[in-house]
């Protein structure tokens, strides 16, 4: 039985999804209100609550419309008897509202109060299996069903899968994704419409009819390129090439020239497309895109086939030999190929570049593309994840946007679960892209598997934040110091003691340590210990048990914390500066390619930064020995100012140095700043190391205690940052003193220079990350040691000063500038790393290392964000093995190097189409097709169902338009275009894409099936009981009107096909049943095969399996909506069972249908095509071009019923009704009224005796004729 029987022409609305993406966004506006609401009285970060928030739905949304079966449903739970005795029981009052919960739940709420009773179902056990039904539709509504006209918001934003906000930070970021204004797509999209299929656009050419179109385009060229053609007739002769700039608009003028419309129409009369005869009009814009087309297709006899993955025309985009190479270059290298191998001059190399690149490449199309975004990158991924996004929602759109704008679009970071599907399929395709470029995967084992080959990539891609993040975790693991040993030694030996921290202690025969200190003289005994003190006994608790009597095993087992420290210390200190060698290493790894080649292949020089410690030295403060030395100091400088080389020494900064790198007869100059991690050329620099001839001085000599004043040079870059540990970039001017520390050598030619991946985890950089650490260390060993032994005041006592040395404890960083955060609007920041810490010059060496791990912390976030695409990959990993599982008949090797994002939307996946239509929807981006519904003439327009080929196994949905009994495709403006459609099966009027998203479970559709099942049985027992009355002459009229004749013999045959019917429904149960996720129209479908079997297996007694019982296939999709059309009477979901039962053993064809009008009183069937059928097969049959009623026909069973009419009764050659199965479902129905409803019964007698005895032999009759067989209204 085919959905085919409902009209929707009455009420369009009711599956019209423009109607309801209409009424959807008029809720969004209440959501938005009501979200701005709760976070205009909160701080960003303040968690705000949903609680209470409602809203009023539209009549006809989505969600309104999804609710409608739930709410039916637990109408009808609360009309039972079996739950009015319950809450009965419950002593609920009568006026009780009730609300069913996805969590299991039902509320009971009266007069201000609120009860769950779902433990109390186990009372009333006939209600276990709707009450489950209905728990599983609130989870698909959202989370409740309830009558109540309101609904609360989070349900609304439940359902419509948009992430529950937590903080107002979110909901701003919700809200603002809600006023998004919708993304602008140009009208030719990405220019591939008519050759590369998307989620709107089915019909494309195939490669005959493209091959066909090469052929006619080259019999007008000989040999010619289209684009050099049309290019030289519309511009002229040869001038500049055209600038990559100004592309899309010269293609725009070029495709809407008169002369190029010309050539279209040329194109459609001779290949015979739509548009070749008079009465079939085309808009310049079809035009225009079918000379785009054309131009494509000349370029390359690839284009339009499965070209290898990133390879347009034969040239490989993403070629590892691209690695770093920004997208000009390789938009350069693009053109020079097309240049040679494809009949294109560099005058049209950007036109044709950007035809080819629109739909393959988008990425390279973007404005304003910076420089430094390098192929292969974290942050190049991240870009292509981005565009990739946004062309599957409004193709062609981001060609109109900058690189700004769209990082602008991803910053708030998805807000829906649509969203986040999109940004993992897209993180996915750009994943396996960046490992390709590196190496890490190749386009084999893409080939091989598509999941195999992502996870991989994907791991790779993760390893290098991993690899940060340890190194952050090492380097912010605070070293062993000798405190911290000690107390970890008395944690042993006195284990329990609360005090060891404490300062609780007294020395008990230093009368004069007491008077110097007073309360001070307490100590605690951790700080004892630390100096050995507190081996000694002479120090013991002021109040209490003596530390000596309450821990007797400490003093035998106590070891002096000296060894352990520095056996603890050195394995820690390894780790550390390996972690720092990374930390270089990162900075090093993360530069430009020909920066990173001229470090490694040139010779290196070190330099590093200080202000001048020059002056006039005096007695205070020159070294004291030797006496000579001092005496020779004090005459030799008396005059002239100098540096001391201690002063040099602690001046000298220890936050960066500068690398000047000679290589290819160039001198290049680079900053590292070792605190921050970056390292970046400073040209202004290198200029005046050369122009003073700094390479060409020495290395400071040590051999004298004190040398002249160096030099102080006028600097293009703050020296605090290297002697504070300044962000750099905010000031670019200073002055100081250039010191030569030393010299690389130049190392041995290796072989080619490695992408950044492979770089960061070879040795490459080991040598030069080496050498900057031993000569230039932001601490050095004995410095580190030193702060990590520390000092304990009594040690300070002895040595006559006090001194607090623990200022590594206890102490934050003080940052001048805090360590930003990397969600800036800036993106230029984003995408160079900014964001990191400055140190103030009075802090500890420990507080410097502490500063380095929280830069080192940054760098790890940043690369987190900017390689979230790992994350997200996982995610889409996920997808990816539900895409392409073989069992749903769609083998990996279908999609064998196929983009996952590209391939999912194309292939029809219920998943990735509903992703597809939330995004577009919630993005304010569709198509114009989406929007016919409100202006298409449905006897000319009509979605259909379309195969390319007649063997095909794929079907698709498509518009299309009818012109002179041929169909024709429409294309993304509404317009038909190309070839005639085969294979075609146009829908009812009014039919509409549909989606798939199941809002209500199978177990809904088998709860209705299962009460329609027995008055099913009801209606035929009915039936052939009025039938064996032979003088009821209203029943035998029905039988005329219905079938044809009233005849004794038409009776009997009627009654035995009917009991043999009343047998098998007998039987019938759910484990006979197939549900099936998806059909074209059919509402369910006797497999006439299986149905053979079964019945063979029950006249022989034999046990068959359960999938050889299964005759009946059920179509919840369909069948659910035509339920809610019937106003959820099970009597009809009866008649579908009695339609569906008449193929068995009657063997019933389906000739004809009627049609449900929707939103009709009293009367909602229209049976004009079914009774004209019944009166005269001949002349209602479908051929017949005069007969009104035909598109109720169907033509194939009356062919299979004509090829073997002698294999039927005379009877039924003369009255085929009797073999039509909508004939038996009405006649049923009908006849069952006068029984169950009389006055129905004679409402719908008396309008088929009007309508049918009226009408003479010749004359059709006169639709509508309306009989009321749903909810009987007399």
């Amino acid at each position: 039985m085919n959905i085919t029987n409902i009209n929707w022409a009455t009420h369009k609305d009711f599956l019209n999804p423009v109607r309801h993406t209409q009424l959807d966004h008029a809720e969004r506006l209440e959501v938005i209100y009501k979200l701005k609401q709760r976070q205009n009285t909160a701080s960003p970060s303040q968690a705000i609550s949903l609680a209470g928030a409602t809203l009023t739905l539209e009549s006809g949304s989505t969600l309104e419309r999804a609710l409608q079966p739930g709410r039916k449903m637990l109408q009808r739970l609360c009309e039972q008897a079996a739950f009015k005795k319950l809450t009965a029981t419950l002593k609920l009052p009568d006026d009780s509202h009730f609300a069913v919960t996805a969590k299991g739940e039902i509320y009971a709420n009266y007069s201000g109060k609120t009860l769950e009773f779902a433990s109390a179902f186990k009372l009333a056990p006939t209600l276990k299996d709707d009450f489950l039904t209905l728990v599983e539709m609130a989870e698909r509504a959202g989370g409740s069903i309830s009558l109540a006209e309101q609904i609360e918001l989070e349900q609304w934003l439940k359902f419509h899968d948009f992430l529950i906000p937590q903080t107002a930070a979110e909901c701003s970021r919700l809200t603002t994704f809600m006023e998004l204004p919708p993304p602008v797509a140009p009208l030719a999209g990405n220019y591939w419409e008519m050759i590369r299929s998307g989620a709107e656009n089915a019909v494309t050419l195939s490669a005959d009819q493209r091959n066909e179109f090469r052929r006619l385009i080259a019999s007008y060229l000989k040999g010619q390129s289209l684009l050099e053609q049309l290019s030289y007739s519309i511009f002229g002769g040869p001038s500049t090439p055209f600038k990559r700039s100004e592309a899309e608009q010269i293609l725009e003028r070029l495709v809407s020239s008169p002369i190029a419309l010309r050539w279209a129409r040329a194109y459609v009369r001779d290949l015979g497309w739509y548009g070749a005869q008079e009465n079939q009009p085309q808009s310049d814009e079809s035009l225009k895109q079918l000379i785009l087309t054309s131009l494509l297709l000349d370029i390359h006899p690839r284009i339009g086939e499965g070209e290898p993955r990133n390879q347009v025309a034969g040239f490989d985009l993403y070629a590892v030999e691209h690695l770093e190479l920004s997208f000009a270059d390789v938009h350069t290298a693009f053109e020079k190929h097309l240049v040679q191998h494809h009949r294109i001059t560099e005058r049209n190399a950007a036109l044709a570049a950007h035809l080819l690149l629109a739909e393959a490449a988008p990425e390279f199309l973007v404005k304003d593309l910076p420089a430094t975004l390098a192929l292969g990158t974290p942050q190049w991924v991240e870009f292509c994840r981005i565009v990739a996004v946004q062309e599957t929602i409004a193709p062609g759109s981001t060609r109109s946007m900058t690189y700004t704008r769209l990082h602008q679009l991803s910053k708030p970071g998805p807000v829906s679960g649509f969203g986040k599907t999109l940004d993992a399929l897209a993180a996915g395709d750009a994943v396996i892209d960046w490992a390709v470029l590196n190496k890490i995967i190749t386009p084999d084992d893409i080939a091989k598997s598509i999941p195999g080959a992502l996870e991989k990539a994907s791991t790779a891609y993760a390893r290098v934040a991993a690899t940060l993040a340890e190194t952050a975790d090492t380097l912010g693991r605070p070293l062993p110091t000798r405190r911290s040993v000690s107390l970890d030694i008395l944690k042993q030996v006195a284990k329990g003691c609360s005090y060891l921290e404490h300062d609780v202690m007294f020395q008990k025969n230093d009368v004069a340590w007491v008077d110097a200190y007073g309360d001070r003289a307490l100590l605690s005994p951790v700080e004892l210990h630390m100096s050995n003190d507190l081996a000694t006994r002479e120090w013991e608790v002021k109040n209490g048990e003596s530390i000596y009597t309450a821990f007797p095993r400490m003093l035998p087992n106590l070891i002096a914390p000296d060894g352990e420290f520095h056996r603890q210390f050195n394995r820690d200190y390894l780790k550390h500066m390996k972690a720092m060698g990374t930390h270089l290493k990162q900075a090093f790894c993360t530069m430009p390619l020909v920066d990173r080649t001229r470090l490694l292949k040139g010779k290196v020089t070190i330099f590093s930064l200080r202000p001048s410690v020059a002056k006039l030295q005096t007695p205070n403060n020159l070294p004291t020995n030797p006496i000579s030395s001092t005496l020779y100091s004090i005459f030799a400088t008396s005059r002239k100012p100098t540096e001391s080389h201690k002063e040099i020494e602690e001046a000298m900064g220890r936050y960066g140095v500068v690398l000047c790198c000679e290589f290819e007869d160039r001198m290049t100059c680079y900053e590292l700043f070792t605190l921050h991690g970056t390292c970046r050329e400073n040209r202004q620099l290198a200029a005046l190391i050369e122009k003073e001839n700094l390479l060409s001085t020495s290395v400071r000599s040590n051999a004298t205690g004190y040398s002249l004043p160096a030099t102080v040079h006028s600097l293009p870059t703050n020296i605090e940052c290297y002697t504070h540990g300044v962000p750099p970039g905010l000031i670019e001017v200073s002055s100081g003193v250039i010191d030569k520390i030393g010299q690389l050598p130049v190392s041995a030619p290796s072989e080619e220079i490695k992408g950044y991946y492979q770089s960061f985890y070879s040795t490459e950089f080991d040598p030069l990350a080496n050498f900057v650490l031993k000569h230039r260390p932001i601490a050095t060993y004995d410095e580190l040691v030193r702060e990590c032994w520390g000092q304990t005041r009594l040690e300070a006592v002895r040595a006559k000063r006090e001194a607090d040395l623990d200022t590594f404890l206890n102490f934050v960083v003080p940052f001048k500038s805090c360590i930003e955060d990397l969600s800036s609007d800036d993106v230029e920041r984003q995408v160079q790393g900014a964001g990191t810490c400055a140190l103030e010059a009075a802090m500890t060496i420990l507080l410097v290392v502490g500063a380095v791990a929280q830069v080192v912390s940054v760098v790890a976030k940043t690369m987190t964000v900017a390689t979230k695409a790992s994350a997200l990959a996982k995610v889409g990993l996920v997808l990816v093995n539900n895409v392409f599982n073989p069992l749903d008949g769609l083998p990996d090797l279908l999609f064998k190097g196929g983009k996952l994002l590209r391939r999912g939307f194309n292939s029809g996946f219920a998943q990735l189409e509903n992703v597809l239509s939330d995004a577009r929807k919630w993005s304010g981006t569709s198509s114009p097709q989406r929007h016919l519904a409100a202006t298409i003439d449905p006897d000319t327009i009509r979605l259909a169902d379309w195969r390319p080929a007649q063997a095909s196994q794929d079907i698709f949905q498509v518009w299309a338009t009818r012109h002179n009994d041929e169909w024709f495709a429409l294309n993304l403006r509404g317009e038909a275009w190309g070839p005639a459609l085969k294979n075609i099966k146009p829908r009812e009027k009014f039919s509409f894409f549909k989606l798939f998203k199941r809002t209500t479970p199978f177990s809904y559709t088998k709860a209705y099936l299962k009460k329609a099942t027995p008055l099913a049985q009801n209606k035929l027992d009915n039936t052939l009981q009025l039938l064996s009355e032979i003088e009821n002459d209203d029943v035998r009229s029905i039988v005329k009107y219905v079938f044809g004749t009233n005849s004794d013999e038409a009776i009997n045959y009627v009654s035995k096909n009917l009991r043999a019917m009343r047998k098998d429904l007998g039987l019938l149960g759910h484990h006979h049943m197939s549900f099936r996720q998806r059909g074209t129209d059919t509402l369910a479908a006797l497999k006439t095969t299986t149905y053979k079997h079964w019945k063979a297996s029950l006249d022989v007694g034999t046990q068959v399996d359960d999938s050889a019982t299964k005759f009946l296939a059920i179509y919840p999709d369909n069948l659910d909506e035509w339920y809610q059309m019937a106003k959820y009477d099970d009597a009809r979901v009866g008649d579908v069972l009695v339609h569906e039962m008449s193929h068995g053993t009657p063997g019933t064809l389906d000739f004809y249908y009627g049609e449900v009008r929707a939103s009709i009183t009293p009367a909602e069937y229209d049976a004009a095509g079914l009774m004209e059928f019944a009166r005269n097969a001949r002349k209602a049959h479908p051929k017949n071009l005069a007969n009104p009623h035909h598109a109720f026909a169907n033509l194939a069973d009356f062919e299979e019923f004509e090829a073997n009419l002698t294999k039927w009764p005379k009877l039924v050659q003369d009255h085929p009704a009797l073999l039509n199965a909508e004939s038996y479902s009405v006649a049923v129905s009908l006849i069952d009224q006068y029984r169950t409803h009389p006055a129905t019964f004679m409402f719908n007698l008396a309008t088929l005796r009007h309508a049918i005895d009226s009408a003479d032999a010749g004359e059709f009759l006169k639709g509508p004729l309306m009989l009321n067989l749903a909810n009987p209204h007399f």
